[in-house]
């Protein structure tokens, strides 16, 4: 049995690639970066808070090579905001957010 010393149901691989956010919090979509992710949850890296509440977000993950983020991609994912805190010394934003991802089957790896 492996030691899982942060108790979690489900491994993490870590990631830093970008991703885009829309949520109804906010009147347009906006960049963020995917930090980790497990098959049913993501650490995201962002510079505007989340609301924590049963709303749902999409992620539209940014192309591997290029970045760019494609809002039009029918492959985004849909979560809810578990938690959301600022943070200092972070890779490229202010604040963390875990994100409960929604989905009635595990979906393939897509990031």
């Amino acid at each position: 049995m492996s030691d899982n010393s942060e108790n979690r149901k489900y491994p993490r691989s870590a990631s830093l690639r970008r991703c885009g956010i829309i949520s109804p919090a906010y009147d347009s979509p906006f960049p963020a970066r995917i930090i980790n992710h497990s098959a049913y949850g993501l650490l995201l890296e962002l510079d505007y808070p989340l609301p924590v509440e049963d709303v749902l977000i999409k992620v539209f993950p940014g192309d591997e090579t290029t970045g760019a983020i494609d809002y039009e991609r029918p492959d985004f994912m849909v979560g809810m905001v578990r938690w959301c805190n600022q943070q200092m010394g972070g890779w490229s934003g202010m604040y963390q957010a875990g994100i409960e991802l929604i989905s009635l089957k595990p979906r393939k790896d897509i990031i």
